[in-house]
């Protein structure tokens, strides 16, 4: 009988061990794995068979158990076979459910929001055919790159070529450098990449290369303007918009004193920083514009356009004849003086513009307040950013160089200054299309302009939008890349155009971390890896010494 229960119990051994190798080939192997029934029937055989021999030779088995030499060994083996079972679980799910961690403090192995959102929104199949050479660098940093686009989309297919190994592939692909060439493929559209292999540039491409709406941004002219026509320049824009047009969007000047611009021909008006006043039948056309359904952004400054400043009412806008003064410590900038005003997370109201803004900060060098002006039916008014509760709206500006700014209580708005905000019109007969103000030139003496001809009305349409900034500094060149400046502008030109890809914040240089610790911090990390660590061992084995020399 104990012959029989022996034959029994490794028959029934075999059973399960095939059963459970199986099982795990075919969820290797397989996304969704089907199982055969005769297989859980070989299974549930051997675990019967199993239980068979422990009926049938229990006597035997309980009188081995209770040597200790076999219960430790037992328990070994049981240890043995649970780490042996945890392994081989955590690969398989592993494998399954691939995950990474970017634990760096400038997420350099993780892809931006705005690259989530793009390839997180493909509606059919992108192919990225990359050609490096094999184990260069570029290769590795972009096999690196690719990881965070795969995880973000199953839509992502890539392929590997050498461009001397696989010279008939390089050769069909008209690849005619050996340093690096990618080529973004999604139907009969493609773009090429070379040169710069980082993240902006694969995301740019596959929007090109997805997307069959280009997008059409007017910047008007004729006032001292900020814009792109001086690559460089600090106070330009070229570095904003330029990543625009790197996203199928085409930059056009438009003169308000010659055009009527259209929503048709300008999907968003941008007014940016103008340093003379714009005369009343340019204001009425920017007023046709948006009554017509057309996206208008304007950023104005402060002491400058106070016929501009005044105009904005007619949107339900109130721009103060302010300049904004931050009192916070935690929110000055090193050497920027109190004009700097620092929006962090907590500075954004809800909203498409600002709601991925809540992560970092953004500065605006000089500021005006611009707020919700009187409650307009047909306008949809949102005040998108405030500063602290210890800033106000200095509004004494004539001396404001040479003495301390003060906050007067009943003359200043002190605390929580809005100085941003976003209109949506839901009835185009609440904009007078007709100007109040009157265009006051900046320069003392200066020729007015000719007077505008008047324009065709444009057919009034819901659905125009507004966003006023009370600072144009914050997008320029030379601040930039403060924080998340240029992503505030850029996604008010995405809410601006119905362009969801734009609502977000995009990629950045990477930076190389350092740890940098004091005086203080260094001496006892070395004491601790030096001495104390070293210590305790030398101690746990003098005492282990000890305590078998007294036994």
């Amino acid at each position: 009988m104990r012959a029989l229960g022996w034959l029994v119990a490794v028959i029934g051994a075999l059973a399960v061990f095939a059963w459970g190798a199986s099982y795990a080939v075919l969820m290797w192997m397989l996304e969704t794995p089907v199982y055969p029934v005769a297989l859980h029937l070989v299974g549930g055989a051997g675990f019967l068979m199993i239980g068979l021999w422990l009926f049938l030779d229990w006597g035997s088995l309980s009188h081995f158990g209770k040597d200790q030499t076999v219960q430790r060994s037992a328990l070994a083996g049981v240890l043995l076979l649970v780490g042996f079972a945890l392994t081989a679980a955590v690969n398989v799910v592993g494998h399954r459910y691939d995950k990474r961690w970017d634990l760096t403090q400038n997420k350099r192995f993780s892809v931006s929001d705005q690259t989530i959102t793009v390839v997180g929104a493909l509606d059919k199949e992108v192919e990225i055919v990359a050609f490096f050479m094999t184990g260069s660098p570029e290769e590795g940093n972009f096999q690196e790159l690719l990881k965070g686009y795969t995880e973000a989309s199953t839509l992502i297919k890539v392929n590997f070529y050498d461009p001397i190994g696989d010279n008939l592939m390089a050769k069909q692909e008209k690849i005619t450098t050996e340093y690096g060439t990618v080529i973004v493929r999604s139907g009969e559209s493609e773009q090429r990449i070379t040169g710069k292999f980082d993240e902006e540039a694969l995301t740019n491409a596959i929007v090109k290369a997805t997307s069959a709406k280009t997008h059409t941004l007017c910047l008007i002219g004729g006032h001292g303007e900020v814009g792109t026509d001086q690559p460089g320049n600090p106070d330009g824009l070229d570095q904003v918009l330029g990543s625009l047009e790197r996203q199928n969007y085409t930059i056009t000047p438009v003169q308000l004193l010659t055009a009527q611009p259209t929503p048709a021909d300008c999907e968003v008006l941008v007014l940016a920083g103008p340093k003379t006043d714009l005369l009343p039948g340019e204001l009425d056309r920017m007023a046709q514009y948006v009554a017509a359904g057309g996206r208008l952004i304007v950023m104005i400054d402060p002491l400058q356009t106070p016929g501009l400043a005044s105009d904005l009412a007619r949107y339900g806008v109130k721009v103060g004849n302010d300049v904004v003064i931050e009192q916070d410590p935690y929110l000055q900038l090193a050497g920027g003086g109190p004009t700097f005003v620092v929006l962090d997370g907590k500075s954004f109201a809800p909203s498409p513009i600002t709601e991925k803004l809540t992560t970092g900060a953004v500065v605006f060098p000089l500021a005006r307040s611009v707020a919700k002006g009187a409650d307009v039916p047909g306008l949809t008014v949102t005040e998108l950013a405030r500063t602290s509760e210890m800033s106000w709206a200095e509004t004494r500006l004539d001396d404001i160089s040479t003495v301390q700014p003060q906050p007067d209580d009943g003359v200043d708005r002190i605390g929580r200054v809005p100085v941003a905000v976003a209109v949506e019109v839901t009835d185009p007969a609440a904009i007078p299309l007709t100007s109040a103000a009157l265009a006051v030139p900046s320069v003392e003496g200066a020729p007015m302009a000719p007077p505008t001809a008047p324009a065709e009305p444009l057919p009034a349409k819901a659905g125009g939008r507004v966003v006023v900034f009370g600072d144009s500094e914050f997008a320029k060149n030379q601040f930039g890349a403060f924080g998340l400046n240029s992503d505030l502008l850029l996604n008010a030109v995405g809410w601006s155009a119905d362009d969801t890809t734009q609502l977000t914040i995009r990629a950045s240089e990477a930076k190389v971390g350092k740890l940098e610790a004091g005086l203080i911090p260094t001496t006892v990390a070395v004491l601790v890896a030096m001495l104390v660590v070293p210590g305790l061992a030398l101690l746990g084995a003098v005492g282990t010494w000890m305590r078998r020399r007294s036994q």
